[in-house]
């Protein structure tokens, strides 16, 4: 089934993305340090502010543009100009406001100025948001090239960071490596459309119709990742130290890992659910997102209660001793698993399909400045663990809101039908995990029982109740 190979493709392709410098992690937090990794998340985490405006909303809402008129190839490549004319634009406006922010930052506030050439090296970031074609492809529902050739820009990458990276002095090289194989990625992308696209004269594109909507996507995301690279913005400046934010962005990373499994689905769905819009089949689309959420929730609570049994003993042996306090912020952040997926279903199936964008952007909007409100005395008080706090209770705002704004649309109820089933296979499993966890020693021997464990008792008990998803997946996930 289509759907289920896109599902698979974009898992890999999301992963890819997090993928390497998971594998590098370890590595990374003994040569590099607290402070290295915590120089490299605070720098990325100022210039993601500045790639927001260089990509816009362009990546949700170019896919949408693209789906809607996947058959028709002339419009579909005057569409793609335009989007990306767009893009070149806002790019060239977040460049000079990066450089400006760094001169001026620089002589206002000690801690940039002392961290400015790794700011200069984190420029390249906002190059590769720039040159981010991935929409077109997504619009098309095509995924495989996207994991292809990024899997071998970030085999490189992941290679020279070994190669590179020796000494706490190398933080520079690793950013640079970091940024620039986003860069090589993303204009690799730009190769499939040689000898399919021609270049447009500009006369012949219209701009003025999608500035609004592409402004209306972007209000959402500047305010998703507001609250999402807020934590290790401001944790340095709170408690002092740059080696909060690498605590932070080390726990941040493994869940990160488990959410690009869980919202994929959304962005897999989000092309087909549009075409269903534009067709008038909106029954289709109310029963494709009950079972989405079905599915969200049979991933991301196992991945929870998973994630909270091993992760802290887990993080002793793949970071070293001296990082034990990740796995605290490990099992705080677990529950934004669940949180972010359901509002990933409700958000980019059904919201944004409908273009309902205002109710959208409340929503994540609410979360953003509910995150806000609760890092000033949260991180104060309770350093990374107040952070992992905050963010949990904003991603759940996001969720409730999204829920209460389309509960007249469709039925609450039905989305969580058979969620309790996930939730008593789920604890049945930490309490087993747990108990394994506890009577053997630290290390990734117990770390890979323990997950197998995990697996086995969660399967087994939602065959024992007999849960309609096992059925569906069997049946769906063929690529015959």
């Amino acid at each position: 089934m289509q759907v289920a190979k896109n599902y698979l493709y974009n898992a890999a392709y999301q992963l890819l993305n997090i993928i390497a410098p998971i594998i590098t992690l370890p590595y990374l937090a003994r040569v590099l340090g607290k402070n290295g990794v915590g120089i490299a998340s605070w720098t990325n985490s100022l210039v993601t502010y500045f790639l927001l405006i260089a990509s816009l909303g362009i990546v949700t809402y170019g896919s949408r543009e693209i789906a809607y008129v996947h058959k028709n190839e002339a419009l579909r490549q005057k569409k793609f100009w335009e989007i990306q004319t767009i893009h070149f634009i806002a790019g060239f406006v977040a460049l000079i406001l990066y450089v400006a922010f760094i001169y001026a930052g620089g002589a206002f506030n000690h801690r940039i100025y002392q961290n400015e050439l790794f700011l200069w090296y984190q420029i390249w970031v906002i190059f590769s948001g720039i040159f981010d074609i991935s929409w077109y492809f997504i619009g098309l529902e095509d995924f495989k090239k996207t994991v292809l050739r990024n899997m071998m820009i970030k085999l490189t990458m992941t290679v020279l960071i070994f190669v590179v990276v020796k000494t706490p002095n190398d933080i520079g090289a690793y950013i640079l490596l970091l940024a620039l194989s986003q860069v090589f990625g993303n204009l690799s992308m730009w190769f499939y459309l040689i000898g399919h696209f021609h270049l447009p004269r500009l006369k012949d594109l219209d701009l003025k119709p999608h500035w609004h909507p592409v402004f209306m996507m972007f209000l959402p995301t500047i305010a998703t990742q507001i609250y999402l690279q807020l934590n290790k913005t401001m944790l340095p400046f709170i408690t002092g130290s740059t080696a909060s934010s690498g605590i932070y962005d080390n726990a941040d990373k493994i869940i990160k890992v488990c959410l690009a499994l869980v919202t994929s689905v959304g962005m897999v769905m989000l092309p087909r659910m549009s075409a269903h819009y534009a067709a008038g089949e909106h029954d289709q689309m109310k029963k494709a997102i009950h079972s989405s959420m079905d599915f969200v929730s049979a991933i991301a609570v196992p991945l929870t209660f998973g994630i909270a049994a091993v992760g802290p003993t887990a993080m002793l042996w793949f970071l070293g001793k001296s990082w034990g306090d990740v796995g605290s912020a490990l099992v705080l952040l677990t529950p934004i698993i669940v949180f972010i997926g359901w509002s990933n279903v409700i958000g980019n199936q059904f919201l944004i399909p409908t273009k309902r964008l205002s109710e959208y952007t409340w929503s994540v909007s609410f979360g953003a400045l509910l995150n806000i409100f609760l890092n000033f005395f949260m991180i104060y008080l309770w350093g990374v663990e107040g952070a992992a706090v905050a963010t949990m209770v904003a991603e759940f705002g996001v969720i409730a809101y999204q829920l209460f704004v389309t509960r007249h649309d469709m039925k609450i109820a039905a989305h969580f039908k058979g969620l309790w089933r996930y939730l008593v296979a789920g604890v049945l499993m930490y309490v087993v995990v747990d108990a394994f966890v506890k009577t053997h020693g630290v290390g990734i021997k117990s770390t890979l029982i323990e997950a197998v464990i995990g697996v086995l008792v969660y399967v087994l008990a939602l065959f024992i109740m007999r849960a309609p998803i096992l059925k569906k997946l069997l049946n769906q996930v063929s690529f015959r």
